[in-house]
């Protein structure tokens, strides 16, 4: 036999090899997929949460796991408000080299109701939902998720083109007030609010906003979680937030904490382009009387600058102290309630 015969002979037997080892591998770790799945429910379920399928299927042979759930469904009736989430079909998808990083996708929709006592339920749904899963070596996650055609009821409809939203988990719990819980941002596009101000009757153009959650948060009934929280030095640091909605654009970042009522004071520092349409629109609103609002757009005119487009544009602080939020130094109207359960 010719020596070119027999290195194509070895190359072949060698390819067959690696070919049936691979598909192996392939098969055994499929199949540890599904019982991963299997732990990952028993897991949830000391945690008093549900996740439940009518049936899984695992394909992708030979480039990917691609896990398939029919009727997936994820409950938590034990926490305050309780969650249900609900997807017709939910897929997965990660490559065998890297089985750390997920796609996922609910193509057919998906929705979650929230209650709680003497609260209206609150739905949300999304026409379609995609996503990713990003598991550390070392623990901890980043985790994405896209939702289109949102809608939100439970009282009023909230409704939005697109929502995208993120959320990060450190791979070990906080020491201090220093370290993060967890981090979210969110943007959302075209989203209808309830009520919409006279003065910006199109929907809002643009919401963002990215946070951080600082200081351990423990596991206790809302309130009581909460006042720990704050006891402990735990702050919400406001990374960034932007929104645009017609003439109106807000940029800004700052920090919020939590009061000896359990009610939310902030420091923020930004610019603000439209501000007498904003003003405008409180007024209209009810939450600023019409002498008081002549007397901020006064004092704000004094501090601002005409921007790059001509517009008036304010260098300023937004303040919520005492339950009361300030622009500058005009007062806004009273800020949101915290009604903890």
């Amino acid at each position: 036999m010719r020596r070119s015969t027999r290195l194509g002979l070895a190359i072949v037997v060698a390819l067959l090899v690696l070919s049936g080892a691979y598909t192996g591998f392939w098969f055994y770790a499929a199949s540890h997929v599904e019982d991963g799945l299997g732990q990952g429910v028993a897991a949830l379920h000391a945690q008093q949460v549900a996740a439940s399928w009518h049936s899984i299927r695992v394909g992708g042979f030979p480039f990917a796991f691609d896990v398939e759930l029919r009727e997936a469904r994820l409950s938590d009736h034990a926490g305050i408000p309780g969650v249900e989430i609900r997807a017709p079909r939910l897929r997965g998808t990660a490559r065998p080299w890297n089985p750390r990083i997920w796609r996922v996708a609910a193509p057919d929709g998906l929705s979650a109701t929230t209650t709680a006592p003497g609260k209206p339920a609150v739905t949300l749904k999304a026409q379609t939902a995609t996503g990713s899963v990003a598991i550390g070596a070392e623990g901890g996650a980043r985790v994405w998720v896209g939702l289109a055609a949102f809608t939100a009821d439970g009282g009023a409809h909230l409704a939005a083109r697109d929502v995208d939203a993120w959320f990060s988990l450190p791979s070990h719990p906080p020491r201090t007030h220093t370290e993060p819980a967890f981090g979210v941002a969110l943007a959302a596009h075209e989203v209808t609010l309830p009520m919409m101000p006279a003065a910006f009757s199109k929907p809002l153009d643009e919401l963002a906003l990215g946070a951080t959650v600082r200081g351990a948060i423990p596991a206790a009934p809302a309130r009581e979680a909460a006042a720990a929280w704050r006891d402990s030095g735990g702050t919400l640091e406001l990374d960034h937030f932007t929104l645009h909605w017609g003439a109106l654009a807000i940029t800004g970042s700052g920090t919020v904490a939590l009061d000896a009522q359990l009610q939310p004071i902030a420091a923020f520092s930004g610019e603000v382009e439209g501000y007498p349409e904003l003003i405008g629109a409180l007024v209209a609103a009810g939450h600023i009387p019409a002498g008081e609002a002549r007397l901020a757009r006064l004092g704000l005119a004094l501090l601002s600058h005409t921007g790059a487009d001509g517009r008036p544009q304010l260098k300023t602080s937004f303040r919520i102290q005492n339950g009361k939020m300030y622009l500058g130094p005009a007062k806004l109207g009273p800020a949101p309630h915290i009604a903890w359960p």
